[in-house]
This record gives structure tokens, C-alpha cells and sequence, in this order.
């Protein structure tokens, strides 16, 4: 017996029946030939095989029968993140069969084998570079001499603030007393240099006296943020390659976003919706980044500054720096401890194309001994820090605020997923839960709602109006519904409601992909028009080798020919290490 159901049924589903670039063709040709004789275009459901819960949806002229394209239906896992009456997002195994043969176990490599030669000691605000004396003879049996130099950052108008000097390098015994922020060390025999560092010295010697002037206590201090993050790790990645450090995050009281999912393709736009509340285009409309420096983009830790807060900002990988790569970078440090010119002048050495050593020490290692000196000597003083690691993770997918962007793996289901799902754990101190319990109960309810980095924006400024009641919160530009983490998210939330973009919205979907290569989703709405509107996720494979990806949008009048709109094209390659022609007109693939 034959299942009538309308073309406009809201099934979220995989494409699988007809080539991509004959697709539009077949519709038009079919249909036309249908509304000629009066045949009528109808879908059928069928029973695939004797596997349960498995069939196929195929579009037919019922006049012969001809197959326009097939969609295939599979059951939900049994485990989800989150499940609202409007989203549902799966909970794939870390270790399936989809992901397990991209992986393998690397072994640590040290940068060093040596012990490192100088340290630097912070007590109060006097900061002392020493040499280990008892290693001396570890790096040569002749003798070495020592010598340090201080860092200046030097600022173009027209380029992105790559650019250091270094003075003169003075010697020095076994300890001196440093002022600046930055030094490098070079130690030498009379063969040559057996040994060089570059040290970065938290003091208070670099905080503005009205920021340290404040007396506060542990229990008056404003509440503060730190961010730590790992760049391209998925929520499952996080899992499937760094199990201590997740069993570490559930044991400490951090709160997994389940629903949490990124609003644009990499790094930048989803860091400056955290920091300003804009999308990527209102961005540039305001600031562009790519033709004038960043000081003028209103970002939240300026806030935090004003209103007394220490700020710092640390990454790790200069080459492809979220507020540096093809842009023009900062004229002016944007925060207090800007590490940037710290971090371009380590010697380096690179591994799965990142510079995964800088000198003797790992680069990521440095960003968190950063963010660990940060933290430590300033226990008592609010403080607001952005640390990054790109290193670790950003070209592999052993240890990689997004999931995976490159390789073969995005062309699996839970690659696909994955992309979409960056991990975010979030930690509270009890002080806050004891002090805002309603808030408290608002941010648990809204760990399984669908939230976004706006959201979190409408959070930092929450944090914000805690000590500073005169503070005025402003709502997010890019979508007003966004607000606060410590508001209860309505569990109606969709993708669109907090301008997630269509491209990235897996989960308002009904359906689980199983494999993609050339595949499509599905949220149907009715347009201004009162046509019934689909979106269909599409990934191209072409020769020469390259592989698109695309989210079409097809409106469906009853009896008429459907109407395609490329809304997303991307290129699914590496951007950052290797240069590629992408088409001028995409939309003659439909």
C-alpha cells in the first residue's frame, strides 16, 4: 500500500539517491513532465532491509514511477545531550566506529631533555631572574656566561603588531633584579650559546596603583573570570583523547553546556561574540579588523579594566593569532599582560605544523604556567584573563571554542557533529551559589538548554553589574534574546531564536545523520510567502580534489517547482596552511 505524505512533512534527514549537480535538473524536468499529463508527484516510506527503524523516503512520478531522490530515515540514539520539545542534540559514543581509525596514541615528547638553566622568582612586586648554578655543568664543562635583555613592542600603523626590539644584552652572575615584563636570557661558552629563554615576570610592578591600591579580601573581592581554553577540541574529543582532564573537570564542580554550539566557521567570530556581542558581519560594519587595528571594537575586557579589573591575554601560536591572522591586530595592548610579543620572540620548533616547542619548554605549557602566575599572584584583586592554546590541537586530532575544521573526519557524522560542538566547562566558586542560588538554579536548568557565545556575552556582563550596580547591561546586537547564563533559557529556544545560523544549527533536527558525503537536514517553517521551507546540509566531493561544503534552503509550493537558495558555501580544507581557488559562482552546482 502506498503512504501518501506531502513534500512539506518536516523530516530532518539524509540525501542519499541523486547526484548533486543533477538534483535541481531532476526536479525540474519531472515535475514538469508531471504537471503536463496531470500526474501527481507523491512520497512513499520503505522498509529497508530487516533493519529496525530503518527506511527509505522516495519521491516518485507517479505516472512512471521515476525515483526524483531518496531520503533515509535512521532512529535516535538512545543517548542525547539535550532534548527540548524544540532541539535534540546526540550524544555519539567518543569511541564509535565512525572516528576510531583517525586516531592513535602519540607518545609525549619533551622539548628539552635538560633541566631549564634560569627561572624567574616574583615576591611582592620584585621580580628576580636566577641561573641554577647546580645545572651548570648539565649544559657544558666550560665556562658559561650569562646575559639578559628587555623587550620593546614596536607598532606599524598598517601592519599587524608582530614586531619586537631587544636591547642590549647586559651579563650577569647568578641572580638580577628585572623590571620589565619580558626578558631573554642567552648563556654561552667560548663555543657558543648552549642555552636561551625567554621569561615573562607577573608583577604588581605592572598593574596601575589604583588598581592595587583596593584592600580585598576573599570575601569581598569582585567576581572574576578566567578563560583557559584548547582550540578545536569537540566535546567528544575532549573525552576521547584527554580522559584525565575530563574526569579532572567532573571532579572539581565544572557544569558541561550540553547545548553549547558555536555561530561561526572558526576562532574569531565565536571569541569576539563572547567579548562583544556582535556577529562576525556587525563586526566588521563597526571595527573591520582587516583594514584597522582592534582597539576601537568595544570588547569586554576593556569593561573589566575600567571598572578595576587586572586583564591579561595570552596565545600560544602568533602565526595564526585569533586577533592577528589576516587582520591588523592591536595598536595599543588590550589588556594589561599582553603576551603576544612575549610569545613571538621564543625560538620555536614545529610539529604537526603548529610550534608545538619554544625553546626548551612545550608552547601550550607556557600559556598555562601563565595563566597559573596570573592567577596566584593577584589572589585577591578581580581579574578577567583570556588564555589560549592552539599547539596542542589546532593541526591534530591527538590533543586539538570550535570542534574540528579539517579533514577526512568531518566527512563522518560525528566529524560533522563534532564540528559543531566545542567543548565548555564552567566553573562557579560556592560564594556565588551561596550568595545567587536562584541564578544558580537558572545556569544548572540551562546546562541542557541550547545556548551559544552570545549568551556567555550577556553572562561577562552580568558578572559585571554583581560589584558595579551602576553598570548598564546592553543587549547583544547580534540577537536580542540572547541574555545571561544566571536567566533561565526558554526550552522552546531554537536555532534561529539565538542567531544560530542554519549552517551550524544540528540540532533542531528530528533526525541523525549517519554518513556524510553528500547529506541534508531539515527544519521546516513556513516563510513570509507561506511556502514550506526545508534546509538541506550538502557536502560535495570535486575533482581536481576538493571537497564543499553548502546549507541550501528549498521552498515547496504545493504543485509547483521547489525553489533552491544557497544560503552557506565553504571550502572543507585546511585555510590556514595552504592557499586554494574557491569558486566565483558556487550556486551552478544546484
Amino acid at each position: 500500500m502506498t503512504t501518501r505524505v506531502p513534500l512539506s512533512s518536516s523530516q530532518t534527514c539524509l540525501v542519499s539517491g541523486a547526484e548533486v549537480g543533477t538534483l535541481n535538473k531532476a526536479f525540474e524536468e519531472v515535475l514538469q513532465e508531471a504537471e503536463q499529463d496531470g500526474s501527481k508527484v507523491y512520497t512513499r516510506w520503505e522498509q529497508i532491509g530487516t533493519a529496525v527503524g530503518k527506511r527509505n523516503l522516495r519521491i516518485y512520478c507517479e505516472k512512471d514511477k521515476q525515483v526524483i531522490f531518496q531520503i533515509q530515515e535512521y532512529k535516535w540514539p538512545t543517548q542525547i545531550l539535550i532534548h527540548t520539545s524544540k532541539c535534540r542534540i546526540p550524544n555519539d559514543d567518543p569511541s564509535n566506529e565512525d572516528v576510531t581509525k583517525f586516531f592513535h596514541r602519540e607518545e609525549y615528547v619533551t622539548c628539552s631533555k635538560k633541566p631549564l638553566l634560569t627561572y624567574v622568582e616574583t615576591t611582592d612586586s620584585v621580580s628576580t631572574l636566577h641561573v641554577n648554578r647546580n645545572l651548570l655543568g648539565t649544559y657544558s664543562l666550560f665556562k658559561i656566561s650569562c646575559c639578559h635583555s628587555s623587550e620593546t613592542r614596536i607598532v606599524h600603523a598598517n601592519k599587524s603588531d608582530d614586531e619586537v626590539s631587544f636591547s642590549e644584552c647586559v651579563p650577569f652572575e647568578s641572580s638580577v633584579n628585572i623590571t620589565d615584563l619580558v626578558v631573554m636570557v642567552k648563556c654561552k661558552t667560548s663555543l657558543g650559546v648552549v642555552y636561551s629563554n625567554v621569561h615573562a615576570a607577573i608583577s604588581s610592578r605592572h598593574v596601575s596603583e589604583s588598581k592595587m591600591k583596593r584592600n580585598w579580601t576573599a570575601e569581598t573581592t569582585p567576581f572574576g573570570v578566567l578563560f583557559v581554553g584548547i582550540d578545536s577540541i569537540s566535546k567528544m574529543n575532549l573525552v576521547r583523547t584527554m580522559p584525565k582532564t575530563y574526569e579532572f573537570l567532573r571532579g572539581r564542580d565544572f557544569y558541561d553546556l550540553k547545548g553549547y554550539t558555536k555561530i561561526g566557521d572558526n576562532t574569531f567570530p565565536n571569541w569576539m561574540a563572547i567579548l562583544t556581542g556582535k556577529a562576525w558581519t556587525q563586526i566588521y560594519e563597526h571595527c573591520d579588523p582587516k583594514k584597522n587595528k582592534m582597539s576601537n571594537c568595544d570588547t569586554m575586557w576593556d569593561k573589566f579594566s575600567d571598572l578595576g579589573y587586572i586583564t591579561a591575554y595570552a596565545e600560544d601560536e602568533s602565526s595564526i593569532g585569533t586577533f592577528n591572522y589576516n587582520r591588523k591586530g592591536f595598536a595599543s595592548p588590550p589588556t594589561g599582560f599582553y603576551m603576544r610579543p612575549y610569545v613571538e620572540q621564543l625560538p620555536s620548533i614545529k610539529k604537526f605544523g603548529m610550534h608545538t616547542c619554544s625553546g626548551p619548554e612545550s608552547s601550550g605549557e607556557r600559556i598555562m604556567n601563565f595563566a597559573k602566575d596570573f592567577a596566584i599572584t593577584f589572589p585577591y584583586h578581580p581579574k578577567f584573563g583570556l588564555f589560549w592554546m592552539n599547539t596542542f590541537s589546532h593541526d591534530t586530532l591527538n590533543l586539538p571554542d570550535h570542534g574540528f575544521r579539517f579533514g577526512e573526519i568531518r566527512y563522518t557524522h560525528t566529524g560533522w557533529l563534532e564540528e559543531r560542538l566545542p567543548y565548555i566547562y564552567i566553573h562557579l566558586p560556592k560564594r556565588f551559589k551561596e550568595r545567587h542560588p536562584a541564578e544558580f538554579n537558572n545556569f544548572l536548568t540551562n546546562t541542557k538548554r541550547l545556548s551559544n557565545p552570545f549568551d556567555v556575552h550577556m553572562t561577562l556582563q552580568d558578572v559585571l553589574l554583581s560589584p558595579n550596580q551602576t553598570y548598564s547591561v546592553r543587549p547583544g546586537l547580534a540577537r536580542p534574546k540572547c541574555h545571561s547564563l544566571f536567566k533561565e533559557i526558554d526550552e522552546a529556544r531554537t536555532c534561529k531564536d539565538c542567531a544560530i545560523e542554519q549552517h551550524w544549527g544540528h540540532k533542531c533536527a528530528y533526525y541523525h545523520l549517519k554518513k556524510i558525503v553528500f547529506s541534508g537536514m531539515s527544519e521546516s517553517y513556513l516563510n513570509e510567502l507561506n511556502h514550506t521551507v526545508n534546509f538541506f546540509l550538502i557536502m560535495l566531493e570535486t575533482r581536481p580534489p576538493a571537497m564543499f561544503e553548502a546549507t541550501v534552503e528549498v521552498a515547496v509550493q504545493h504543485h509547483k517547482l521547489p525553489s533552491f537558495r544557497l544560503l552557506v558555501f565553504s571550502a572543507v580544507e585546511d585555510l590556514y596552511l595552504q592557499q586554494q581557488q574557491i569558486l566565483h559562482n558556487p550556486t551552478h552546482l544546484l
